[in-house]
């Protein structure tokens, strides 16, 4: 079950209030914006976001607002009872309710199949309860519905990330992006698939390119720290996982790209009590696993050299 969802004072205030200038636009950027900003453990919201203008930002870049919502289909108008549960379920996962908001989803897709924004939504969802393949499936829907739906490039990129398909999502973050040239996210999202191709130089302008819209945005710092990792700048990569960590104490990649730094610099104790945190806080996060073993093998043989050193002779094992 999706639950522990925190929610972000200002877009819960417009949604509850009814204002009529709120974009479905705005509460797509902002949710997915929050979703991986504070991913942990099962991939529940784990924290809000810290800036408000994170919702506000795109809102030039549609001109849909609650009221003149459009279907995909040339000339078609919205279904009024399909919009009413797409909002209501934006407002259900707003407020912790993540299954229900599914189940209004579901609903809003129902009533009207070719609801490219309600799949976009969905995809969301599934993103959160790591279902990386429907959430795929869900904005490819949405996208051969409303092909400038600019948030449902997003959305796949974030899961073609997970699914380990990293040209893809860089493919689909530059569409995002060409789209809607100030979304933060897609940088971000183009950034991580980057540094997954080995092509860390270019991740670290997207970073930047991120960084320089929002200057508290989390992620965008823990990628442009392993893409430092990659580059082998580790001083760097240590001080862009510090802001990471100020900006958002869960995260999980933030600690294990520094604890990976870390080692990289030979600060074995720091390396392992951040690759530890980083399990902490995501058991499924491979790379701490990873981290840690190399750790542990670094010290294991820092120790075997001391008890030489000292004259101990590693006795042989009886079969």
């Amino acid at each position: 079950m999706l639950t522990g969802f925190k929610r972000s004072a200002n877009l819960a205030t417009q949604i509850k209030s009814g204002a009529a200038k709120v974009t479905i636009g705005q509460i797509l950027t902002a949710l997915a914006l929050a979703n991986i900003a504070n991913l942990a453990n099962l991939g529940l919201l784990s924290g809000e976001l810290s800036n408000a203008a994170y919702a506000a930002a795109p809102a030039k870049a549609t001109k849909t607002t609650v009221k003149t919502t459009k279907t995909s289909k040339k000339g078609a108008k919205e279904n009024p009872e399909a919009f009413a549960a797409l909002k209501e379920g934006v407002r259900l996962l707003n407020d912790h309710k993540g299954q229900e908001a599914l189940a209004k989803f579901d609903e809003a897709i129902k009533l009207s199949p070719n609801y490219a924004r309600a799949y976009a939504n969905r995809a969301n969802i599934h993103m959160l309860a790591r279902r990386y393949k429907l959430a795929e499936a869900d904005s490819s829907k949405a996208i051969s519905l409303d092909p400038k739906l600019y948030m449902a490039y997003l959305n796949r990129s974030w899961a073609e990330i997970e699914l380990g398909q990293y040209t893809k999502a860089a493919d689909d973050a530059s569409k995002a992006i060409a789209l809607q040239p100030k979304l933060t996210m897609a940088y971000a999202n183009r950034a991580r698939a980057l540094n997954h191709l080995g092509r860390h130089k270019e991740a670290v302008t997207d970073c930047d390119k991120a960084i320089q819209l929002h200057p508290k945005f989390s992620p965008a710092y823990v990628n442009r720290s392993h893409a430092y990792v990659g580059l082998k700048e580790y001083e760097k990569a240590v001080a862009d996982s510090d802001k990471a960590i100020e900006l958002n104490p869960l995260s999980a990649r933030a600690f294990a790209n520094r604890g990976k730094a870390y080692r990289h610099l030979g600060k074995l104790d720091l390396a392992l009590a951040d690759s530890n945190k980083a399990i902490e806080l995501d058991n499924k996060l491979g790379s701490a696993y990873a981290n840690r073993a190399a750790t542990y093998a670094l010290m294991s043989a820092k120790d075997l050299k001391t008890a030489a050193e000292y004259g101990y002779k590693q006795e042989r094992e009886s079969k």
